[in-house]
């Protein structure tokens, strides 16, 4: 009876409910029949359906899907605490480094979760007016998108559609060039917030002199700015002529940050990664920014 009573104890209090949980499914082209968790060498079977990995320690967790023995895709995940769920849905790999991203996920037990380095959440944590400070990531104006990563480390990175209504303004009150958006530049977004995305209606950036910024404080840590060269950012949704949603989109518009593609040839084992992206600007006009039709990454 005293070993049972402590061992109901337990039961009772949750004891035996710790550790993380991670939880995936696959989307086209990624396939897996085992999960390897580096940190603890344990070994789960995976199949058509995903795969389910249970108490899991809290810290830094290193995932490798295998498919034939060999590896598949790679999944670096970190900040989930004691107790936590996250659920990785649609997962799909980029083929040049093997980083698998999903297309949405669920987490219980924690405000974001970090998946190869990009700061995620559901999207329906991101708030539909949407008026943030924060630090460029990424920008491509080919496809009008840029990839903020906020202040507040509680907000997953965002994903801002820049169309052609959005006004763009430099810190001074003037007007500004989308052209000059550079990784690591502070900058204010405002808009609201659509299933995931954010359509931006007014950027404020940092005004350059002779092509540097006049504001010396950047909002980005140095390992997110070190990587910063080195991402594609997923497209956006199609925009209306006036920069707004077109309301269609495909799947990945339910993710609340992109899917990017990060050319490095490894990622490293037992350890976390912060791989990000820089892109080029494109502006029109004083105070406007440019953005262009594009369809959603498949």
């Amino acid at each position: 009876m005293r070993i049972l009573i402590p061992a109901l104890v337990l039961a009772a209090c949750g004891g035996g409910a710790d550790g993380a949980v991670v939880e995936g499914t696959f989307g086209p082209g990624l396939a897996a029949d085992g999960v390897w968790v580096v940190e603890s060498e344990r070994g789960e079977r995976a199949d058509s359906s995903g795969f389910r990995l249970a108490d899991l320690t809290p810290g830094p967790v290193s995932l490798r899907l295998i498919r034939g023995g060999d590896t598949a895709a790679v999944l670096n995940v970190s900040g989930l605490p004691d107790g936590a769920r996250l659920r990785l849905e649609g997962l799909r790999v980029d083929g040049d480094t093997r980083y698998a991203f999903p297309r949405s996920i669920e987490l219980d037990g924690a405000d974001v979760v970090t998946v190869n380095g990009m700061r995620l959440a559901p999207a329906g944590r991101i708030p539909r007016e949407v008026d943030v400070e924060g630090a460029v990531l990424a920008w491509s104006s080919d496809i009008g998108a840029l990839l903020v990563r906020p202040a507040d480390a509680r907000m997953p990175d965002l994903r801002v559609v820049v169309g052609m209504a959005t006004e763009v303004v430099g810190t001074d009150g003037g007007g500004a060039d989308a052209v000059n958006l550079r990784p690591g530049d502070s900058i204010r977004v405002e808009g609201r917030a659509d299933e995931g995305y954010v359509v931006a209606t007014r950027i404020t950036m940092p005004v350059r002199i002779g092509g540097a910024a006049a504001d010396a404080d950047s909002g980005a840590d140095g390992d997110a700015l070190s990587a910063a060269s080195r991402v594609r950012i997923a497209s956006p949704p199609p925009l209306h002529g006036d920069g707004t949603d077109g309301g269609g989109g495909g799947s990945s518009s339910t993710a609340a940050a992109p899917a990017p593609a990060v050319p490095i040839a490894r990622a490293p084992q037992g350890r976390g990664n912060d791989d990000r992206g820089r892109g080029r600007g494109r502006g029109e006009e004083r105070g406007k920014g440019r953005g262009h039709d594009k369809k959603n990454r498949g």
